[in-house]
């Protein structure tokens, strides 16, 4: 939930409510249409209580907004699809103009008359009768009853069964919780954490650690069927776990079950909220022994794979273990156990990688190399980044600087990239023979490209050998060559746009004829982002025109682009804007 800070800690609900604040909170657009909501009376039965708004706002539907202060903070809530998501919606805004309306103009006594009456009405009720009247409306709010809850809870009038409970329903779920309903899914979970803090605070340790344990567990499943991208229910789930953990620092359980439920909740875990780091103090030497016991005997449980078998989709416990049992190899300093259990799962290069690391930082620099080649080896035509830098630089160690090279180029032929080619000038230059393998890439890239005219396309994701040949004269600064290698091969709009901002300083003729020459495809794709990309073209234009004792033309070319695109009214409005203004030569090229 957002939040808006004041300045004083004791700063009245009043002085959190005003045009500008709900202007900052909303932006723009959403408080130009909340006052619009409000103008038109949208806001029905606005009640205020003390530090507490609530109206009916009505809408696409008729939504329930809430705003409230907590300490130095603007809370608040609205049923909107907008509002669910956290954002401060026009219904919000249009509700908080109603309040600083009612209160301006010495209505503010209306607002809170209906609390008035059921405040004389709740007095004068028998005590028996408002009980009744609380637990049949919390039967039926779910909201009411979370409140009521944990204020019983804190009052010490709730056992644990009466918990269990609560949390178990806080995490339920019938299928799969989309990205919209996720808030009000989180925001019923978030009473569990605080009815856990509310049970540890009254001592019971051994309750809270099993409780939260069952609340962690259904939460996780709850997480793996949910679009929590917001990270709202994880945050939930954060909290839980802390709690846990503080009642596990209190010897909540023994060594061997506190074992045993840190074991299950990892197997569990997909996301990394329970550390062996932070249980080892709890876990004394004789819980380690039954976890690391544990460990080893599910492991024994699960098939080696080769890098055949290759890797699809999440492995669950597998994962899990494995991470399990290389935390326990890394405190044991153990290389050749880590070595084991990395070497158990081949599926994937970057396992080789691992392999490979851990033996060069225990100096086992042959068997690094090993597996090193062995991985990309097994892997060949794939690539991976990390492990090929992992074999150049030992090559560079062992002063093999020309097998260094020979993988640099070998990366180079299968994937022709500026990145490619940037890796293999520092390789070639430690061999002393960059100039030489600089030509033999150069002359690579000016061959026709062997993709086809696949690579050629302008939207493929696959650049041409012309396009990487641009960037790469661009990146060595040879602005001139840059332009002939385009003009022989063409390149995409993007890098035209690049090579006339290089050309600007010494070749404005040359830059000034590109920016036109993109102005009619940038125009052509349509819409403002696109209108708005070309209207800053023509502002580089005239500078670049002025610049070179040429602004009588711009008025000429300004007439002519009116013309051939005087339907598209968006991008007329900007060139004509762009007419009204002063040439400024400062601004830097377009990218």
């Amino acid at each position: 939930m957002k939040r808006h800070s004041a300045d004083s800690s004791s700063v009245a609900f009043a002085r959190l409510i005003s045009e500008s604040s709900l202007k900052k909170l909303a932006g723009e657009r959403y408080f130009v249409r909340g006052l619009a909501y409000f103008r038109e009376g949208a806001v029905e039965r606005l009640v205020s209580n003390g530090g507490r708004v609530t109206a009916r706002v009505a809408g696409t539907d008729v939504y329930t907004v809430k705003l409230w202060r907590d300490g130095r903070n603007l809370d608040w809530s609205c049923t909107c699809p907008l509002g669910q998501d956290g954002e401060f919606c026009k219904h919000l805004v249009a509700t908080g103009l109603a309040w600083l309306a009612a209160g301006a103009d010495g209505k503010g006594a209306q607002i809170s008359s209906e609390v008035g009456a059921i405040r004389k009405f709740l007095e004068a009720s028998d005590k028996q009768a408002l009980v009744d009247i609380l637990t049949e409306r919390a039967c039926e709010d779910e909201e009411l009853a979370e409140r009521l809850l944990l204020a019983a809870q804190r009052q010490g009038a709730c056992d644990p069964g009466t918990i269990e409970e609560a949390v178990r329903r806080a995490f339920a779920s019938n299928g799969f919780v989309g990205y919209r309903e996720m808030p009000k899914v989180a925001a019923r979970a978030a009473a569990a954490p605080e009815l856990l803090r509310e049970l540890l605070k009254r001592g019971n340790t051994k309750a809270t650690a099993e409780l939260a344990t069952d609340a962690m567990e259904r939460g996780l499943k709850l997480l793996e069927r949910s679009d929590d991208s917001d990270g709202r229910l994880g945050e939930v789930l954060g909290e839980v776990a802390a709690v846990r953990l503080a009642a596990i620092r209190k010897n909540a359980l023994t060594p061997v079950e506190l074992a045993k439920n840190l074991f299950d909740l990892q197997l569990a875990d997909g996301i990394g909220f329970f550390s062996l780091e932070e249980h080892l103090p709890a876990l004394g030497k004789e819980g380690l022994a039954a976890y690391r016991g544990l460990a080893q005997a599910e492991w024994r449980k699960i098939p080696s794979r080769g890098p055949e078998s290759r890797k699809d989709g999440d492995d669950g416990p597998r994962d899990q273990l494995t991470e399990i049992l290389k935390t326990l190899a890394r405190m044991d300093n153990d290389t050749d156990a880590l070595v084991d259990t990395l070497r158990r799962d081949l599926a994937q290069p970057y396992t080789y990688l691992e392999i490979a690391q851990a033996l060069s930082q225990a100096n086992r620099h042959d068997e690094a190399l090993h597996w090193a080649e062995a991985g990309r080896s097994a892997f060949k035509g794939r690539l991976n980044v990390p492990l090929d830098d992992f074999l150049v630089a030992e090559y560079h160690r062992r002063k093999r600087h020309d097998d260094a090279v020979a993988l640099r180029w070998s990366r180079f032929l299968e994937n022709r990239s500026l990145h490619a080619y940037q890796q293999l000038k520092p390789a070639a230059s430690r061999a002393k023979n960059w100039p030489a393998w600089r030509e033999k890439a150069l002359v690579s890239l000016r061959r026709p490209d062997p993709r086809g005219s696949r690579a050629n396309h302008a939207i493929s994701w696959i650049e041409s050998n012309t396009s990487v040949l641009v960037q790469v004269l661009l990146w060595e600064g040879d602005a001139v060559a840059a332009l002939e290698a385009a003009r022989a091969g063409g390149c995409g709009t993007h890098l035209w746009l690049q090579l006339a901002g290089a050309l600007e300083a010494d070749h404005a003729d040359e830059a000034i004829a590109i920016y036109q020459n993109c102005i009619d495809p940038i125009v052509g794709r349509t819409g403002n982002q696109a209108y708005d990309q070309a209207a800053d073209l023509l502002r580089r234009i005239r500078g670049l025109m002025a610049h070179a004792g040429r602004s009588g033309e711009f008025a000429a070319y300004l007439q002519a682009l009116r013309i051939e695109h005087k339907a598209k009214r968006n991008f007329i409005q900007r060139l004509e804007a762009v007419a009204a203004e002063k040439s400024d030569n400062s601004k830097s090229p377009p990218s």
